[in-house]
């Protein structure tokens, strides 16, 4: 998918919650129920605020809080900005939307979904979902309380847990689960009204709230697959499996991450010529290059220089054909390569294995030459 345009937010805007300030935080769980959001905003000045699920879940008792009791001061976006801006946003601050704000009134909102959908269009689509999980998640246990499962939310700052019984995955509890399904056995107006102080909702076992329906993929799934079944089943999750066994977990903040990753410092210049229009395709060629040279300068001679260079061709009139050569200057010598193909990511990745490949040959000759010379 190649975008003529700069992606900017307001191509992506989308229905945002807006209450009061002084509303009963039972009211505003209500409407977030009924609109299957994440977060609610509201205006305190020239201020956004917002409160998230898992604000929410802070509280032991909703009964006689206001939603300015939980708020979080959250930064505004304009129309105009661009997307990949607003991905940044939400990965500094650990947000699944941001207030988009015009003539200081809010006219909606950017979700992290518009990010994903963008991802599995594009050149990222093709990582696998190894490089981006976070490995071995925090699980719990069948037969424990959701007060257990609520404080491993609040302690660890994540929104899905999943299930276990003898380590094997049988189901999986989420922040937006507890927060919602404890007022289930209330009344709608009752959500007006408060959670009675004599029900403690958290005593419920986690099997009462956990969905036994899990989203799962393999290791070597595309994100591209995955991102495209989270938005189909509308889950803001996707466990790693193997069988029954949990390796790792997607959830929309590392699609975020992805395209927002802080990049550590490399001291050598490195240059990028030719990159896509499509920013999505430019920033996984960005990460891909960068990433290559970062773990180059792990075993290379210190490098002086990294430079890419992209060029593209389209001779279907549809897709894009790229050639990307790379020239690699160390203080001793010079590396360079180059190879071609459909998708931008996957050259990157032979030009790592290329180059690593004959980086560890240069040092086995050297290392056979200077085995001679002292057995001389």
């Amino acid at each position: 998918m190649v975008f003529s345009e700069e992606l900017l937010v307001e191509k992506f805007i989308s229905e945002s919650v807006v209450v009061d300030p002084f509303t009963p935080i039972s009211k505003a769980v209500g409407l977030m129920r009924e609109k299957n959001a994440y977060e609610i905003f509201t205006c305190i000045g020239d201020k956004i605020g917002t409160v998230t699920v898992r604000d929410i879940l802070r509280a032991k008792s909703l009964a006689g809080i206001k939603v300015e009791s939980l708020l979080n001061f959250v930064p505004k976006i304009p129309a105009d900005a661009n997307l990949l801006q607003a991905a940044k946003i939400m990965s500094e601050y650990r947000l699944r939307s941001l207030p988009i704000v015009k003539k200081n009134e809010i006219i909606g909102k950017i979700d992290i979904k518009a990010i994903v959908i963008n991802v599995k269009d594009s050149a990222l689509g093709n990582i696998r979902a190894s490089k981006i999980m976070t490995s071995t998640p925090t699980t719990i246990s069948v037969g424990e309380k959701s007060s257990k499962a609520r404080e491993i939310m609040l302690r660890r700052k994540f929104d899905h847990l999943p299930v276990v019984r003898d380590k094997r995955l049988i189901g999986i509890i989420t922040s937006t689960q507890i927060v919602f399904n404890l007022m289930a056995d209330l009344g709608s107006e009752k959500y007006t009204m408060g959670v009675p102080s004599t029900i403690n909702p958290f005593d419920y076992p986690v099997e009462a709230v956990m969905s036994t329906h899990t989203l799962r993929c393999y290791p070597q799934s595309s994100i591209g697959e995955v991102a495209k079944s989270m938005l189909e089943q509308d889950l803001s999750y996707c466990l790693v499996t193997i069988d029954d066994e949990i390796h790792g977990i997607i959830t929309y903040r590392d699609f975020a991450s992805l395209i927002s990753a802080e990049r550590d410092r490399i001291e050598a210049p490195i240059y990028i010529i030719g990159l896509p229009e499509d920013p999505f395709e430019a920033e996984a060629a960005k990460i891909k290059f960068i990433r290559l040279i970062k773990s180059l300068n792990r075993f290379l001679p210190p490098i002086m220089e990294a430079k890419s260079i992209i060029k593209s061709s389209s001779p279907d009139k549809q897709r894009r054909r790229y050639e990307v050569t790379v020239n690699i200057r160390t203080s001793k010598r010079s590396y360079n390569y180059s190879s071609e193909g459909w998708d931008l990511p996957i050259i990157y990745d032979e030009i790592s294995k290329a180059v690593k490949k004959m980086a560890a040959q240069r040092r086995e000759i050297k290392r056979k030459k200077r085995g001679i010379f002292s057995s001389e």
